[in-house]
C-alpha cells in the first residue's frame, strides 16, 4: 500500500549513492549508545539518500528519520542488506508501518546469520591457524590475524564491486 507521499523523477539512486551507503555503513556503530544501540549509526548512514528522495517532502523525511532512529542492533556486515531493503521502501514511497515492521522483523536473524558467519566460524578458524603461527614464534601469526579481522570488520571497498556491503545495497535499491 502507497502513501499519499509521491515520488519525484529526481529521487533516483545512483550508485554512487550506493557507494556512499557503502562506506557511511562501515561507521554503523560509532553511535553506539545501550538505549538505541545502532540506530545512530544508522540514521548517519541513510541519511544522505532519505534526503535525496524526500527532498520535497519535509514531514516524510522527519518520518523517516524517526522510524530510523528507533532500536535497532544487527551484525554491521550485513547491515547493507536491510539498508538497501529499506531504502528500495522508502523510494517507494511505501507506507511507514511497512518499513518499520520489516526493519524490526530482520534486524534480529540478519545478526545472527553474520554472527555465526563471522565470529563464530570464519575468525575462530582464522585466530587458530595464526594462533599456531605465534606459538611457533612467525611475526606474521599476529599480522595475518590483524589483517583478516581488518579485511571482515572495516571493509571499506578499494573496489566497489568486491565489497559485500555494496553488491548487498546494489543489489537491492536496483
Amino acid at each position: 500500500m502507497a502513501s499519499e507521499h509521491t515520488t519525484t523523477p529526481e529521487a533516483e539512486i545512483t550508485k554512487g549513492d550506493i557507494t556512499k551507503l557503502a562506506f557511511r555503513s562501515s561507521m554503523l556503530q560509532a553511535g553506539f549508545n545501550y538505549e538505541r544501540m545502532q540506530s545512530v549509526g544508522f540514521t548517519t548512514a541513510m541519511q544522505p539518500l532519505l534526503k535525496k528522495i524526500y527532498r520535497d517532502d519535509p514531514e516524510g523525511l522527519k518520518a523517516a528519520n524517526k522510524d530510523s532512529l528507533e532500536f535497532i542492533n544487527t551484525h554491521p556486515n550485513l547491515v547493507g542488506f536491510l539498508m538497501g531493503l529499506l531504502i528500495s521502501l522508502e523510494q517507494k514511497k511505501e507506507d511507514r508501518a511497512l518499513i518499520k515492521g520489516l526493519k524490526v522483523a530482520l534486524f534480529g536473524p540478519i545478526a545472527g546469520i553474520g554472527d555465526a558467519i563471522f565470529w563464530f566460524t570464519l575468525l575462530p578458524i582464522v585466530a587458530g591457524v595464526c594462533a599456531s603461527f605465534a606459538i611457533q614464534g612467525n611475526v606474521l601469526g599476529p599480522l595475518i590475524f590483524f589483517g583478516v579481522y581488518l579485511a571482515v570488520f572495516w571493509s571499506v571497498p578499494i573496489r566497489k564491486d568486491t565489497n559485500l556491503r555494496w553488491i548487498i545495497a546494489t543489489k537491492e535499491c536496483s
